[in-house]
Formats: structure tokens, C-alpha cells, sequence
């Protein structure tokens, strides 16, 4: 099971990066390609958010939870909601890998950490995205699902946080 988890991870990267390649030479409608952010919710961290084609972007976040760190890598779609300026809503999917080290380690699976814990797996994302107007500022809202491929294999449905971000 582990074999085929690590595998399904690295053929999602893979065609992530074919994927980014190739939009690449797509021209974007955007007046930026790039955001940077910081997320507070159900975990504290960053975000990087970089767009690939007009409605498509790749988004890579890290952040501390149970006293342990986690990566997720995204591809997101973008959608504009017409009847409200600024205002977008995306979806998309990703991997992720975390790290608990032992002695802070408190994932939600053991009573008390007493081992390095790790756990990686897929996501899912949806949110919404406001642009405040004519100024480079991003408030956004996502819930973050993802299921454990190692050590946890259950789905963590709670991850729900706020972004804000800054583009350039």
C-alpha cells in the first residue's frame, strides 16, 4: 500500500510539472502572476500562489499543526463570479507531506508523541477569493480536505483557514 501511495504522489507531481510546462507559454490575461500570503485557520502558515494560464494557478503552502509542519503543492481553477467585482471562487487538488518530531510531536492519531510521525497523501481544496479594489490586496476562504496514505489514513476534514494575500 505504501508503494502504491508513493507512486500515485510522485505520477500527480510529475504531471504537475508537465502541466506547468507546457501552460507556461500560454500568455495570461492577468495583471499579476504571482501572490504571496499568510493563512490562519485550523493551522498557521504561508502561501505562494503563482498563476499559470488566466484561470489556472499552482499553489504551494506550509504550515504548523499539532506542533508539526506540512507541504502541500495545489492546482487550482479560478472562476469568476460575475454578480460581485473582485470576487472568485476555485477548486482544485494536490498532494501534501507532513513531519511531527518527537519530543513537540502531537498528531491527532497518537496520545503522546514519542516518535518522528510522518504522513503524506492527497487534497482537495475549494474557496473564495476577494480582490479589494484597484489595490494588490487578496482576502481569501478555502476548506482543505485531505485523506493519509501513511500512519493516519483517515480523512482530515477540518482544514479551513483565511488567506491574505499580495500579488506582484
Amino acid at each position: 500500500m505504501k508503494r502504491i501511495g508513493r507512486n500515485l504522489v510522485l505520477s500527480f507531481i510529475f504531471g504537475l510539472g508537465f502541466f506547468y510546462s507546457t501552460a507556461q507559454a500560454q500568455y495570461s490575461f492577468r495583471d499579476y502572476n504571482t501572490m504571496v500570503g499568510v493563512r490562519a485557520g485550523t493551522s498557521l502558515g504561508g502561501s505562494v500562489k503563482h498563476f499559470v494560464t488566466d484561470h489556472s494557478a499552482l499553489e504551494l503552502m506550509a504550515f504548523n499543526r499539532w506542533k508539526g509542519w506540512n507541504a502541500v503543492l495545489l492546482y487550482e481553477y479560478h472562476i469568476d463570479v460575475r454578480e460581485f467585482r473582485g470576487l472568485e471562487w476555485y477548486m482544485g487538488g494536490g498532494v501534501h507531506y507532513g513531519i511531527w518530531k518527537e519530543p513537540k510531536a502531537e498528531p491527532p492519531w497518537v496520545y503522546k508523541g514519542t516518535e518522528d510521525y510522518k504522513a503524506y497523501g492527497i487534497d482537495l481544496i475549494t474557496g473564495l477569493e476577494y480582490n479589494f479594489y484597484n489595490t494588490n490586496l487578496y482576502l481569501s476562504f478555502d476548506w482543505k480536505p485531505a485523506y493519509n496514505f501513511v500512519d493516519f489514513t483517515n480523512l482530515w476534514w477540518d482544514e479551513a483557514s483565511f488567506t491574505l494575500r499580495y500579488s506582484f
